[in-house]
């Protein structure tokens, strides 16, 4: 029998746990602790957000771009002095998430909160060195979890966990704001498609842990994941030649896209790589909603995934779950992730996005790198790196924190970041091997770089762009 959905999103949350390393935020005795912890940490590049992006905007006349970058100290004060506008609202609930940003049932509920619109706190929970106050709230002592605060001056907060219970918990906790979920025969059967679909797509990709499977078997459960793809495919395209909607039941999102999301992106990206399956190719339908998901901004400006990180890590996800590298099929779908991520990274300054008014992501990626640069200098120039040992490290710390603050300087000036790293001053560096040791630097940072777990895709983007238009030069 196939194993179910559930249990395929059991196996994704064992992978968070075992990828945690270095970056990963740390996890301390107390919640406020666990905050200023992650704060610290390259991870998550801020355990929390320091600002929304709504709340973020340029800073004018506060950084200007020189050969000598400025201090750090003069960073974080140009960063606070653009946090001047559109305070954000209260929060009404907080979330407890992976460090990560893998989870397929924490990004379920994140993607909810950001569709409804409630204002949020964040606390994100190391699954390999759970806290104990985590553990005492928490009776399940998984995640996700949410903290409903309540009214203000009465004692209402209550925790709930289980992604199914939260989700349902968000629609009666807030009436005024889009309704997710339908008691409606469309939506439940949505619901069993979704869960048809995890569950064969869990037995196809996984069937090579599996050493008593004959060559039919598989070929078996590749055929029946194809089928259930296609099953989708063709509900998609009766939706969306009825009402014309372009979500699964039609013009609004509801819970049911954030149900499919987890899974489907990552197989978008990885399994191209890992099966030789391209889950759009002769699929329309679906690929017409997955350009309503990266259209739809709850999604795509801060919870999506994006190409560069979901297939770096593919080579992680094999090495633990492909049935072992003495196999020479693991063994070459290894190398073709990892052959494919260099390839991404060669096209990290022509694929960056057009920055907004107001610079939001440039600001977004400064806040992150300025809050975070001691962790970041660290990772970029360890000799014994824990995941990611095909990147590069650089050796000269001083190099990486010269080129990181010059980066940081590009990112809160008042030009296009993208345009002024090609064209303002080139930082000054000590000779030819200190330019080198700052390339290698700002290459590994790039390639390390994780969509969401760091950043939002639009930021990651630009900062990445930035980073190797930097290298670039550098090695000129």
């Amino acid at each position: 029998a196939l194993p179910s959905a559930a249990a395929f999103f059991s196996l994704v949350l064992l992978i968070c746990a075992l990828s945690a390393d270095a970056f990963a935020a740390s996890a301390r005795n107390s919640p406020a602790a666990a905050v200023t912890g992650a704060r610290q940490q390259w991870h998550s590049f801020l355990g929390r957000s320091i600002r929304t992006t709504a709340a973020l905007k340029a800073v004018e006349n506060s950084i200007t771009v020189t050969s000598t970058p400025p201090s750090w100290d003069d960073l974080s004060a140009a960063l606070h002095a653009a946090d001047t506008v559109d305070s954000p609202k209260k929060p009404l609930v907080t979330l407890y998430r992976d460090t990560n940003g893998w989870c397929p049932f924490c990004e379920r509920i994140w993607l909810v909160l950001r569709a409804k619109g409630i204002p949020y706190d964040e606390q994100l929970i190391s699954l390999q060195n759970k806290p104990e106050w985590y553990k005492a709230l928490v009776p399940s002592t998984l995640v996700p979890a949410v903290l409903f605060h309540g009214e203000e001056g009465k004692n209402e907060r209550r925790i709930v966990w289980e992604s199914s219970d939260i989700l349902a918990a968000l629609d009666e906790e807030f009436p005024d704001t889009p309704q997710m979920e339908f008691d409606t025969p469309e939506y439940k059967a949505a619901v069993q498609m979704n869960e048809d679909l995890g569950a064969a797509g869990f037995g196809f990709v996984y069937a090579g842990r599996n050493d008593t499977l004959t060559e039919e078997d598989k070929l078996d459960r590749r055929n029946k994941f194809i089928a259930e793809l296609d099953r989708l495919n063709a509900a998609l395209e009766a939706q969306q030649t009825g009402d014309g909607g372009l979500f699964r039941l039609g013009k609004d999102f509801t819970a049911v896209d954030a149900l499919m999301m987890p899974t489907l992106e990552r197989w978008r990206y990885q399994l191209p790589l890992t099966t030789d399956i391209d889950i759009l190719e002769g699929r329309p339908a679906l690929k017409t909603w997955f350009s309503a998901m990266d259209s739809f901004e709850p999604y795509a400006n801060r919870v999506a995934g994006d190409e560069y990180s979901w297939t770096a890590t593919n080579s992680m996800f094999l090495r633990y779950f492909g049935g072992g590298e003495d196999k020479p099929e693991v063994a070459a779908a290894i190398k073709r992730a990892d052959d494919a991520a260099e390839s991404l990274s060669s096209l990290f300054a022509e694929n960056a996005v057009k920055e907004e008014v107001g610079k939001p992501y440039s600001t977004e990626a400064a806040a992150k790198l300025v809050t975070n640069h001691e962790a970041v200098i660290k990772d970029c120039t360890r000799d014994d790196p824990k995941s990611q040992q095909n990147v590069g490290r650089a050796s000269n710390s001083d190099a990486a924190d010269t080129m990181l603050r010059y980066v940081a300087s590009l990112l809160l000036s008042d030009d296009d970041t993208v345009l002024h790293a090609k064209e303002a001053l080139l930082l000054d560096v000590e000779n030819k091997e200190s330019a080198k040791d700052a390339a290698t630097a700002a290459r590994t940072v790039a390639s390390r770089l994780c969509v969401p777990r760091d950043m939002s895709a639009p930021a990651a983007s630009i900062l990445r762009a930035a980073l190797a238009i930097v290298a670039d030069r550098l090695e000129e």
